[in-house]
């Protein structure tokens, strides 16, 4: 039977458009996580996207390290490193700044400087949480970087506090010694420099405060490093190290709950290839052995991880075993066991990325740095999704 040739190309845009709605991936070597369907981005998918800090602002070419959070009453707080005269990291003239959005991240309030840098260096890597009451709280670096300290000298943990939703913000207070100490015996983790990790801090439904305190134990460079959760049980006004080491080669690592209230730690793989995990049934007091995963890649990235209030979980990283590039949307429906992708939030060179929800739970907010068109470093983008897309569901 001969085929019109106007219906032959009825036919063929048909298949491409089918072809572009879905993309069936099959796991590579490049892409080992690609083993699910994955659902092309599309404009009705992504519902928000803005600049939130960008370099060129008369003030700065270079902004890193971002956390993100939703108030009860729907205003976005987002905070970063304003990197002043490079991109890398501390020791070096950085500031930790915050903005404001009130109408779902379509548009953001000026920058707010929440620490300075100052004689002590510069402040760092911020991490922000909820506390119970609706305080802001926010952890930081402040000093040496992590390889440049020594003997006698060392970085310092600080923490800033916000009482009217990111619009002001405390002076930043010293927290360190609840944390860590070059001496023995002087606080719960004894090494010669310790940084907080950046992105979500964690609020347990008990209202106690989690963070990852990432150590490096010894004078040598390029050593392994060691993690241990901190947490707060007074809305983040105090701080404490638990002193066990979840991973002894570890790296930044974020905090969730899982659906029977347990703890899951999600640990940065300084080896590159595939995320690994650690889960506390006791509080943070005792923790599994860590396991890799199988099937999330993580080229050595600071992710972030969230609960939805069915118990599923959703993790923004890179979808690459160890290139920095391509941030995208993963679930978990069995507690972190098996990893689907669901989405790509950036098709090209991108790095950290922090989440929340948004509208009582029915959006997912994600910020993440991009690569910026004109090479200067990275720039940091909101995008907001509906979940029952995201998950399949719509």
């Amino acid at each position: 039977m001969k085929i019109q040739p106007r219906l032959l190309l009825t036919l063929l845009l048909a298949a491409l458009a089918s072809a572009a709605a879905v993309i069936t991936a099959a796991p590579t070597a490049s892409d080992p996580s690609a083993t699910e369907t994955v659902r092309t981005l599309t404009a009705a998918d992504a519902e928000v996207r803005t600049l939130v800090f960008a370099g060129g602002d008369s003030i700065s070419k270079f902004y890193r390290i971002p956390a993100v959070v939703t108030l009860a009453d729907g205003t976005i707080v987002a905070v970063a490193d304003r990197r002043l005269d490079s991109n890398a990291d501390l020791p070096g003239r950085i500031d930790v700044v915050s903005r404001r959005s009130t109408d779902g991240g379509r548009t953001w309030e000026d920058v707010v400087t929440v620490a300075c840098h100052d004689d002590g260096g510069g402040y760092g890597d911020p991490g922000l949480g909820l506390a119970p009451d609706g305080s802001l709280v926010c952890v930081m670096t402040h000093g040496d970087g992590l390889w440049q300290s020594a003997e006698g000298s060392h970085a310092y943990i600080y923490t800033s506090r916000s009482t009217d939703g990111g619009r002001t913000w405390s002076t930043p207070a010293d927290i360190s010694a609840g944390l860590f100490s070059q001496t023995e015996g002087e606080a719960p983790v004894r090494c010669i420099t310790a940084f907080a990790t950046s992105g979500r801090i964690h609020t347990h439904s008990d209202g106690t405060m989690w963070f990852v305190l990432v150590a490096r134990p010894v004078i040598d460079m390029w050593c392994d490093l060691s993690v241990y959760p901190c947490r707060s049980t007074d809305g983040g006004l105090t701080w404490e190290a638990v002193p066990v080491t979840v991973d002894t080669d570890g790296d930044e690592s974020k905090m969730a709950e899982l659906a029977d209230h347990s703890l899951l730690m999600s640990i940065r793989n300084r080896r590159q290839h595939f995320r690994k995990f650690a889960r506390s049934t006791d509080g943070g007091r005792s923790w599994t052995a860590v396991e890799k995963s199988s099937t999330l890649p993580d080229p050595a990235i600071n992710g972030d991880i969230i609960t939805l209030p069915d118990g599923t979980l959703i993790h923004s990283i890179c979808n690459s075993p160890d290139t920095r590039t391509r941030v995208s949307l993963y679930k978990s429906a069995d507690n972190a066991a098996s990893w689907q992708r669901m989405a790509e939030v950036c098709p090209g060179g991108s790095a950290y990325s922090a989440l929340t929800l948004l509208d009582g739970g029915r959006t997912l907010g994600v910020m993440t740095e991009e690569d910026s068109a004109d090479g200067t470093g990275f720039r940091i983008w909101f995008t907001t999704f509906n979940l029952e897309k995201l998950l399949g569901e719509k």
